[in-house]
């Protein structure tokens, strides 16, 4: 017995050449996927060498695990459409990663703050950055029917939710010690 208030499935037909040029835009947004995701790996890689706190200091390890394999995933993404990744965009990721750190050693700075904090703070900037691509690449794989992106990327999108939080306690635990006392930690 069919519910009356279901809308029915409709099914558009395209032409290969409109379904290529959607393929296309949405590669140029992968690319986007992977070079958040990688400027947000190395940043974060770069940052759990220089925590000491115990706690956090594994809390972000095990996010940089994590955010390999977030890496691999975005460039899954790739093979699901029939695209390449640009490499350049991973590069230029790593690239931007650095700079992030550079940005996050000015503020400090300006603000007087002391520590590997301005670097957390950085991480967790670049994880909501990344984290929204991610869900962008999920709407776009809604859009395109495509069944497989966006499994991968609610999981991903899942999993840096929880990140973001960990991340925000640990900005939020460090900033007044690294403001008010100058200590690293």
């Amino acid at each position: 017995m069919a519910n009356a208030t279901q809308t029915p499935t409709i099914l558009i037909e395209l032409d290969q050449e409109t379904r290529n040029r959607q393929l296309d835009r949405a590669k140029s947004w992968l690319d986007n996927v992977l070079l958040t995701q990688a400027s947000h790996r190395k940043l974060l890689e770069d940052t759990v060498e220089k925590i000491e706190e115990p706690h956090i200091k594994q809390y972000l390890a095990e996010m940089a695990l994590q955010a390999e394999q977030h890496e691999e995933k975005a460039r899954e993404l790739f093979s699901l459409i029939d695209r390449e990744p640009s490499d350049i965009r991973q590069m230029l990721g790593q690239v931007m990663g650095k700079a992030r750190q550079a940005l996050g050693d000015f503020i400090a700075v300006a603000g007087g703050a002391k520590g590997p904090w301005q670097d957390l703070h950085q991480v967790y900037l670049s994880n909501y950055n990344s984290m929204g691509a991610f869900a962008v690449a999920e709407q776009l794989g809604l859009a395109l029917g495509i069944p497989r992106m966006v499994d991968i990327t609610f999981g991903v999108v899942a999993e840096k939710s929880t990140s973001q939080l960990l991340l925000q306690e640990a900005v939020l635990e460090m900033c007044s010690m690294s403001i008010l006392y100058k200590e690293s930690f």
